[in-house]
């Protein structure tokens, strides 16, 4: 096989990005699930629909809106498709939580029934969900909100929270639907609230460094962004997004079909609280792996994680009520360590440890291991420097920590 030179792996950083194309989401697939969404906020805002006076508007959240999707493992698992849709002319006093979910809920039973979707859509309990199959699937959760502004400031007061450090954040808050909550039925009553575009401002500000430098690469080719916190996160790869791919395609193997399997939502707070800016996905993942073990191994009896654009909420509110969560956590940011950091700590970037290979899929590494063109004699050598090294490692009693002897 000739592989072009632009494609040839010469060293562990090139591996590291080859991977990641792997498992990330195809660029026509990452397409459709936008568009799919778009044209959701298009039919909420034609003149027929109901909600068309309260402004409608349609946004990602999650994964999707992070930049941070990867391909499921499971030949029966879906793409994940968290939105958010606020009315930004809906007022708590003129209308219930209930009433919102149903007025909402009546133009996403439309929509389905006029694209003749197979299933229609499910009233869970916060979201709205509709199951698209054809040759992407895709499962997709349309959260109804309102702003919240007045909601997030009173919250934080009442819990006691400083708001200096969390001001730049208030314009961005939403209160959000939930059927378990005592007022979802009454006007007027306080509702949960949520800030995801506040959590994207600040993934966007943790990378400032280097957004900042790919802003003005890319306006120096035509195309205008104000700034950093405009950058549209899906159509750059940054080394933080790169490792928290990486992370969760480990963290899926690990896991798979594991209810109580690490969120990613955790894992992406983690790594971007532990991100310095590095400029390649080498020292990202050297840089936060240990950062994120030792901050997880530090947590108290109650462990909290707070959302950085809304305190009040703890991403760990379950760890509690749920130990196995945090186990699992705990056991998988130590194998990921291991894994990972074992391959960058290693002479050869064409030798790999079996477990980081199993890590990554045997599917995954064999897709890159032409790439490195590599003959089956540098394969079987390859394979050998591997398993000299990692036994070099477990013999000296470090296995956990053969990349930071002073720790």
């Amino acid at each position: 096989m000739n592989i072009p030179k632009d494609r040839q792996i010469t060293s562990k950083e090139e591996a590291l990005r080859a991977i990641v194309r792997e498992i990330s989401i195809p660029q026509s697939y990452d397409k459709k699930a936008r568009d799919r969404y778009h044209s959701i906020g298009d039919w909420l805002d034609r003149p027929e629909s109901k909600v068309r006076a309260l402004k409608p508007k349609i946004s990602a959240q999650g994964s999707f809106a992070l930049g941070t999707v990867i391909r499921p493992i499971g030949d029966n698992d879906a793409y994940d498709v968290d939105v958010v849709c606020e009315l930004e002319n809906g007022d708590h006093n003129q209308m219930s939580q209930a009433e919102l979910k149903s007025l909402v809920g009546f133009e996403i039973r439309a929509y389905a029934t006029k694209y003749h979707m197979n299933q229609k859509p499910q009233d869970g309990r916060r979201c709205w969900t509709m199951e698209y199959a054809d040759e992407a699937d895709f499962h997709m959760d349309i959260l109804p909100s309102i702003p919240g502004t007045n909601s997030y400031v009173a919250s934080l007061v009442s819990a006691g929270y400083n708001l200096d450090g969390v001001r730049s954040y208030t314009d961005t808050a939403i209160s959000i639907t939930d059927k378990k909550h005592d007022g979802y039925h009454t006007r007027g009553s306080e509702w949960l609230v949520s800030n995801p575009k506040g959590y994207l401002r600040w993934f966007r500000l943790r990378q400032r460094q280097i957004l900042e430098q790919k802003r003005m690469q890319m306006m120096a080719s035509g195309q205008v962004i104000a700034s950093v916190e405009h950058f549209p996160n899906h159509k750059v790869q940054t080394p933080l997004q790169d490792a928290i791919k990486l992370l969760k395609r480990h963290r899926d193997v690990m896991f798979d079909g594991d209810d109580h399997k690490p969120i990613s939502i955790i894992i992406a707070t983690l790594a971007a609280t532990s991100y310095n800016g590095e400029l390649t996905i080498s020292d990202t993942l050297r840089n936060i792996l240990p950062k994120m073990q030792r901050t997880v191994e530090e947590l108290g009896p109650v462990p909290v994680i707070s959302n950085p654009s809304y305190p009040a909420e703890n991403f760990a509110d379950k760890w509690q009520e749920k130990p196995i969560k945090r186990q699992n956590f705990e056991r998988w940011i130590g194998k990921a360590r291991q894994d990972i950091l074992a391959y960058l700590a290693g002479s050869r970037f064409d030798a790999i440890p079996p477990a980081f290979r199993d890590s990554m899929t045997n599917e995954t590494i064999s897709k890159v291991a032409p790439m490195m063109a590599l003959t089956a004699a540098a394969v079987a050598t390859s394979a050998a420097v591997a398993a000299e090294e990692a036994a070099a490692v477990h013999s000296s009693g470090n296995q956990t920590k053969p990349w930071y002897p002073g720790e």
